[in-house]
């Protein structure tokens, strides 16, 4: 009941969740743009400041690794997320190429996940709730449009903002000094009220982004591909990058290769994560189920899935 109360919230109204266990990088340096561009498999070089870009890393062998966002701040910073799970990996990941592969890139990587509280406001109301907690800054479409970033301050507190989303609603990710975390909280509530503002948790976001068909770990489960995901269009064809050599081979560009789909269940039963996929009547596995739940926007019991040729 509350998961379900919560996603309706954020669909009809508006809600805010927690994201401060995102991993966070500070990434400085003349060459940051550059080292950006080698890593993910779309173009980094020419984001604009001001401007973030979703990012997908591969490793070597050409499977996924991780999905972010990275945020230019400056000409030569940015911040990048990362997914919770793999925080300390990916800094590990950015280290080792600095160190060993690319020692020629005047860039410096700092962890700081702990230095920034982060939470995320999210639903058809988002702009107007933010926009009477802000004391300071702007958040209309004008100012702040599709992944755009803008700075002011709450609760007394300097705020940094940036419009993207992981729940398929008009979303802004809000992030300010981890002391200040729970002040720009309260006022971000008690601005949301007269919007009916509902803060949601884990199994929520969890219902949203399944909705929205948005990939988490359990699709990048370490044998998945970018078309695997349906994200083959980010693999840019005008610059290497990390794994960018493997993506070709015979296996990953197989027609019958398990690719990412969504289920709705036709009887009203729920799906059962880690189910396979079979024909009527059994035979061999022709995919798996990755992610369950029930949709209160679709009123009917979903899933995602990978599928033998889709």
């Amino acid at each position: 009941d509350a998961y379900i109360r919560e996603a309706t919230a954020v669909r009809q109204n508006v809600g805010i969740v927690d994201v401060s266990t995102l991993g966070k990088i500070d990434v400085q340096g003349p060459d940051a743009a550059e080292f950006l561009n080698r890593l993910y498999t779309g173009g980094f070089a020419k984001l604009p400041v001001g401007k973030a870009r979703y990012g997908v890393m591969l490793r070597e062998d050409g499977i996924m690794f991780d999905d972010g966002t990275a945020w230019r701040l400056t000409p030569n910073r940015f911040l990048v997320t990362t997914t919770t799970a793999n925080a300390g990996a990916v800094l590990a990941h950015m280290e080792h190429y600095l160190e060993v592969v690319w020692p020629d890139l005047r860039v410096h990587v700092t962890s700081v996940t702990d230095r920034f509280a982060g939470m995320a406001v999210a639903g058809p109301e988002a702009r107007k709730v933010l926009q009477a907690a802000l004391e300071e800054g702007d958040v209309s479409t004008e100012a702040c449009p599709h992944m755009g970033i803008v700075r002011g301050r709450i609760a007394g507190e300097p705020v940094m903002i940036a419009r993207l989303s992981f729940s398929g609603e008009l979303a802004y990710e809000v992030y300010c000094d981890w002391p200040a975390g729970l002040a720009v909280w309260e006022a971000l509530i008690e601005a949301g009220k007269p919007n009916g503002i509902m803060p949601y948790g884990m199994e929520a976001l969890g219902t949203l982004r399944i909705e929205k068909g948005h990939i988490t770990g359990a699709e990048m489960d370490g044998r998945t591909t970018l078309a695997d995901v349906g994200l083959g269009g980010m693999a840019s064809r005008k610059k290497p990058y990390v794994g960018s050599t493997m993506t070709q081979r015979p296996a990953f560009v197989d027609p019958e290769r398990p690719v990412l789909v969504g289920l709705v269940s036709r009887d009203g039963r729920a799906i059962r994560a880690g189910s396979h996929l079979t024909l009527p009547g059994g035979g061999a596995s022709l995919g798996h189920v990755t992610a369950v739940t029930w949709s209160p926007a679709l009123g009917a019991n979903i899933a995602l899935a990978f599928l033998s040729g889709g």
